[in-house]
């Protein structure tokens, strides 16, 4: 029997794991961790709680939901003396503010690349002069051609990819290749970031990242088969409006990634479309 007396704040692991919202298993998983060392009592050596435990359980939980990673309490709680535990506290400050930062960025990208979908499904298509962002991108391949997989550039497209949806896939649709008269087209496969957000998470330049200066551009979405980006009769909605309004193109398409439906059912992809113009006259 457990004497309250001589101390007062014992408790069991169902008491603790009403308190707290977890699991008895929640409560076994701290104690393999060895975040808590509760004492073993009674014949069926049921776990036993003191007020120690329950700080530690209490920081563990309130750590947690600040982002620190179980391992990161264990160092925060276990540290010598309280500037130790303090720059794990600010470093863990650190890193929320910089996941804050990329949160905020994607909820922007999503933001306007889902008012672009919803643009396009309900007036089936649009076109808009405007001036495009500075973009930058990153070459990837050609459309029939292999990955490069040094580990230099092998470390550059984790980077990349790593910041999606800030960064996206993107199609670049050569000049020259538009105006051929063939119906294949090569287009590169890279991906795109907007310049200001190269800039915000620090993005390197290399032989491979190309920069796309803002430009006068017809801007739209290209809604096509998904598995046949390489032919000219996807970019057939740009072309006529082209002709129709007396404009050449003035440069390389480049597209971003909306969408991709690529089912047994449907193999549809949608592109936002930046098409550099200049008028016939």
């Amino acid at each position: 029997m457990i004497d309250h007396k001589a101390y007062p704040y014992v408790y069991t692991s169902s008491q603790l794991g009403k308190y707290f919202g977890i699991s008895i298993k929640g409560i076994e998983y701290y104690e393999r961790k060895k975040l808590i060392n509760p004492k073993r009592v009674g014949n069926n050596n049921q776990r036993q709680f003191n007020l120690n435990d329950t700080y530690r359980i209490f920081m563990a939980r309130y750590l947690s939901q600040s982002g620190l990673t179980l391992n990161d309490t264990l160092d925060v709680l276990n540290a010598s003396n309280e500037q130790i535990a303090l720059k794990f506290l600010v470093k863990n400050l650190h890193d929320s503010e910089k996941e804050f930062k990329r949160i905020n960025a994607s909820i922007e990208v999503m933001t306007h690349n889902i008012k672009l979908l919803q643009k396009v499904l309900n007036y089936h298509s649009f076109f808009e002069i405007t001036k495009s962002p500075t973009l930058k991108t990153l070459f990837l391949r050609e459309m029939d051609g292999p990955h490069k997989s040094n580990q230099e550039q092998t470390d550059e497209y984790r980077t990349w990819n790593e910041l999606m949806p800030i960064t996206n896939g993107s199609i670049r649709y050569r000049k020259k290749d538009i105006l051929n008269k063939t119906s294949k087209i090569e287009p590169e496969i890279e991906m795109i970031i907007s310049e200001k957000y190269f800039k915000a998470f620090g993005l390197k330049n290399s032989n491979r990242v190309n920069t796309i200066p803002s430009k006068t551009c017809l801007h739209t979405v290209v809604v096509g088969n998904a598995q046949n980006i390489d032919n000219k009769g996807w970019l057939n909605s740009i072309r006529s409006y082209l002709k129709e309004n007396n404009y050449l193109l003035n440069g390389d398409i480049i597209t971003s990634l909306l969408l991709v439906l690529d089912n047994s059912q449907k193999h549809i992809r949608y592109d936002e479309a930046w098409i550099p113009i200049k008028s016939k006259w």
